[in-house]
């Protein structure tokens, strides 16, 4: 595996086993093998503690946690602390969110590492690992393939080692290895005993070992007991013991170890097993309010005895089972002693918060430091581990007095924590019963944001908006919160699909945002504005406004407010085919994305992939769908993403992949958030499939009825008209000129109001399919060419030459057909060229040229533009994240090229990537322009 890896093609293995069968060895020979053989190792150790903090062993294996001053470390500690993600107004309210803006800082910093030489990561005992390391693993494991990335993961068989050995066996990657221990059998036993021993086992210390079962481990600590006891006789032929020698258990055995170490040494043993492998020297010391210097006298006999390991600043002892050993010694009163302590020596050195809390929550903690350390570390907790706040809060709620001063507080933090787990509705009733006590108004006002912000994210933003109104409508609430209040009650209106109540509230919170400087308000006012503008009367004005918006600083807002309004600026440009504006907003909010997480991730990507399918590059639609899902997979906006995906299946002749991405398990419609303004794509590639099915009058009627009542709660004319086109085609194949009419009169003032190419195209098309006059459906073809829509120019095509056929001119038709063939096969629309193909054929009209127009193509021909050039930066030893860098897209993304490269080229490295770039170059072949 190392060899592999030192050729740049990266491994995971896994080893899983019994306690004492040697799993740890095996890391531990591997580890030594890989830094002999130049490759850079990092080591961590999960542990047994029934509330882990997130990503305890991958940030401690990355070294996140020592306040890095390298920059890639400092920016994935950064994004570990999440401060960019959470607060109010604003919070999200998905742990997984979280865990997405965390997970892409790791792979990003993994790859930047890789490109300063190989890397292995050993992680331990994976069967106490927290979920969002796991989750992290998972991905890590996903990339090793187009890395010089070896991870090596061990775990036992236990309870909470689902997820991990569900990993461990699941197809996710090809370069992976389980590695399943067994017992010993009868002649390594043999063997074993031999090597422990100096000289053969006699019978009577071979039936012994018969107890052992077969466990390295066992065999070990029997031997070392034997021997401390001098009942082994090795002066004859064979090891033997004395007769009535019997077998003690394991336990038995590995405490037999501490006979004859010293009582001091002991204790320090014992107060180490409490404060876990993760415990520092220098925090052994504290706990024991004894001087370093001493403590590492003690330390070495502990070495010497073989209870512990030489493992640098952080204690290891030989095996899990000797720390379980001395913790099971140590009376349960005193554990909670020592975790305590232990929690105020971490808190004095100005530990991070969740190491703190990780004591806290397995002791029992002193109600007055507990509530004193809360009121000043509720904040970062709540950022960097709700789930461990929320605990914490909830005893200090309990034993708290409710007359003190910081109480309040502690009920604030209760509630965000509860939103930030995702607890909505609790989160909801704890603020509420907040308020109704009668809260000092700073206090007041953050609760009912936390109210407003609950309601809204568990889709009720009618309560969001009686809650907003309250507010702003209290005369106890401060001028600005009124504002703010006002402005967020123009969202809840919006999302509930009362646009003109929403406009109006938007322009007066605009107006008194102005007024006050509050550039907060003023956001969500513009925002509103802009979205109803663009679905209304889509035209210069509503991108001037959305514009507006996002002038506004991102360090006047929270960030996820100001990239939410980026993407939606980007959108606005993406329709009015402003592509150049629209690639310039998706590149300046990649970065915050990627830091926020939640759900702005997979929408960046749906963003990307929506501009990049209307243009042309399929691919690399897919490239950001893929990407999309990887980092969002669970959240609302996996919907839209799977139907664009399904939508591409379809017009590539997938019908059965199409089927599955649209019956995949995904989250159900959530009119409440912006997810809601894509569940047109679902219906989309519904309509598509049916058409493709044969079942035109089934496609008609849905797309008819949504046209009429809309999708969702938003109006279907209006959201839905850039599907006019097909309306009509649709409708006059069913005979109903009258509906025909009616679309092709909306197609028209979408165009009147805009003057986008685009729109224009829609509505030059939807006369011509109406009045049949080709003249017409060539515009179209011009509009869709100048925009670029080349699907959209292709289907013109075909209903131009159609028609020209139809009037027996046709040379004319056959030229149409061949351009609509050519665009369709460097689409790669299968099912589209023979749908166009067929409809020609009917009225007598075939292709004029015979070159092949499959579209197929091999090796390096099959490269996108985007690939050729990922290829050439991957040759110039950039990593992925500085190629993202370089080419203004994001890092998941580009890691999504490379293994498409990859595959593509049949290739299993990056260096073999290197290798072709630049052989082709020698030849003078520049690989991005072949």
């Amino acid at each position: 595996m190392a060899e592999s890896t030192l050729a740049g093609e990266g491994q995971a293995v896994f080893v899983v086993g019994e306690a004492g069968l040697g799993k740890t060895s095996v890391l531990e020979q591997a580890a030594a093998n890989a830094e002999r053989m130049g490759i850079r190792v990092l080591r961590a150790s999960a542990q047994n503690l029934e509330l882990p903090r997130p990503f305890a062993v991958v940030s401690s294996c990355l070294r996140l946690e020592e306040s890095p001053s390298d920059a890639p470390r400092a920016r994935a500690a950064e994004v570990l602390r999440g401060e960019a993600r959470y607060g109010l107004p604003g919070a999200t309210s998905e742990a997984a969110g979280a865990y997405a803006a965390t997970i892409e800082a790791v792979l990003g910093l993994v790859e930047d590492m890789c490109t300063h030489g190989p890397l292995a990561l050993f992680l331990d005992d994976l069967q106490w690992a927290d979920e969002a390391s796991v989750a992290a693993l998972r991905e890590l494991v996903r990339s090793v393939h187009q890395l010089p990335l070896l991870v090596v993961g061990a775990y036992r068989p236990a309870p909470g080692a689902g997820e991990v050995d569900h990993l461990s066996r699941s197809p996710i990657a090809g370069n992976r290895t389980l590695l399943e221990l067994t017992p010993l059998d009868t002649r390594a036993v043999a063997a074993l005993l031999a090597d422990l021993c100096g000289q053969e086992a006699g019978p009577r210390l071979r039936r012994m070992a018969e107890g052992a079962a077969g466990n390295p481990l066992y065999l070990t600590e029997l031997i070392a007991a034997l021997r401390r006891e001098d009942a082994i006789e090795t002066g004859g032929a064979q090891a033997e013991t004395a007769p009535g020698c019997s077998l003690p258990p394991l336990t038995a055995l590995v405490t037999h170890r501490f006979r004859r170490l010293r009582a001091d040494v002991l204790q320090a043993l014992r107060v180490a097993s409490v404060l876990g492998t993760g415990c520092t020297t220098a925090e052994l010391a504290a706990v024991m309010d004894i001087p370093v210097r001493d403590l590492l006298t003690v330390m070495a006999e502990a070495e010497a005895s073989g209870v512990l390991r030489d493992t640098g600043p952080c204690l290891r002892f030989r095996h899990e089972l000797i720390r379980h050993a001395l913790y099971d010694t140590v009376p349960e009163s005193v554990r909670a002693m020592l975790h305590g302590r232990a929690a105020r020596c971490l808190a004095e050195a100005g530990a991070a918060p969740e190491r703190v809390a990780e004591h806290l929550l397995n002791g029992i903690p002193s109600p007055d430091f507990l509530i004193t350390w809360l009121e000043g570390s509720a904040a970062r907790l709540t950022t960097r581990a709700p789930s461990m706040a929320l605990r914490l809060l909830a005893t200090a709620l309990e034993l708290g007095d409710p007359t003190d001063a910081g109480y309040g507080n502690l009920r604030l933090y209760h509630a965000i924590a509860q939103l930030s787990c995702g607890h909505l509705a609790e989160a909801e009733e704890s603020a509420r019963r907040a308020l109704a006590k009668a809260a000092e108004p700073g206090l007041a006002c953050l609760m009912r944001w936390v109210v407003v912000q609950a309601a809204f994210a568990r889709g009720r933003p009618d309560l969001a908006l009686a809650e907003a109104r309250a507010g702003y409508r209290s005369t106890d609430v401060p001028a600005i919160e009124k504002v703010r209040l006002q402005a967020f009650g123009a969202v809840c209106l919006f999302a509930l699909g009362d646009l003109r109540e929403a406009g109006v509230v938007a322009a007066r919170a605009r107006r008194a945002a102005d007024r006050a400087g509050d550039s907060s308000a003023l956001a969500n006012a513009l925002y509103v504005l802009a979205a109803k503008r663009f679905i209304e009367t889509p035209d210069a004005e509503a991108v001037e406004l959305a514009r507006q918006a996002s002038r506004l600083t991102p360090d006047t807002m929270h960030p996820s407010q100001w990239a939410g309004l980026q993407l939606a600026l980007a959108n606005c440009y993406a329709d009015l085919d402003l592509g150049h504006d629209a690639r310039r907003a998706l590149a300046a909010v990649r970065r915050p994305a990627e830091h926020i997480g939640g759900m702005y991730l997979p929408w960046y990507h749906l963003s990307c992939a929506l501009l990049t399918f209307h243009t042309g590059h399929w691919d690399d639609a897919l490239a950001e769908i893929e990407a999309g899902l990887n980092r969002g997979g669970r959240s609302a906006m996996s919907r839209a993403l799977r139907a664009l995906a399904a939508v591409i299946a379809v017009h590539r002749g997938r019908r059965p992949l199409a089927e599955a991405h649209l019956t995949a398990a995904v989250p159900e419609p959530d009119h409440a958030t912006v997810a809601a303004f894509y569940e047109y794509l679902p219906l989309c590639a519904g309509v598509l499939l049916d058409e493709a099915q044969g079942d035109a009058g089934r496609a008609c009627s849905r797309l008819a009825e949504a046209f009429d009542n809309g999708v969702g709660h938003l109006p279907g004319q209006l959201i839905l008209s850039f599907l006019t086109p097909d309306l009509v085609r649709l409708a006059l194949a069913q005979g109903n000129r009258a509906k025909a009419q009616l679309y092709t009169a909306a197609a028209q003032q979408r165009a009147e109001h805009s003057g986008g190419l685009y729109h224009l195209g829609d509505a030059y098309r939807c006369q011509g399919l109406l009045s049949e006059e080709p003249d017409l459906l060539l515009e179209a073809v011009r509009c869709y060419r100048n925009a670029p829509r080349p699907l959209n120019a292709a289907l013109a095509c075909t209903d131009a030459a159609e028609i020209l056929a139809r009037r027996g001119q046709l040379d004319d038709a056959r030229v149409l057909l061949d351009q609509a063939l050519d665009t369709f096969a460097q689409l790669g629309a299968v099912w589209d060229a023979a749908r166009a193909t067929s409809r020609l054929r009917a009225v007598a009209v075939r292709r004029g040229s015979q070159r092949p127009r499959t579209g197929v193509r091999d090796g390096w021909e099959a490269l996108t533009h985007t690939e050729r050039l990922v290829a050439e930066h991957v040759a110039e030893g950039c990593s992925n994240p500085e190629i993202a860098a370089r080419l203004s897209i994001a890092r998941s993304t580009v890691s999504t090229h490379v293994s498409s490269i990859l595959r593509k080229l049949a290739m299993t490295s990056r260096v073999e990537i290197a290798a072709e770039v630049t052989r082709r170059q020698r030849s003078g072949r520049p690989p991005s322009q072949d």
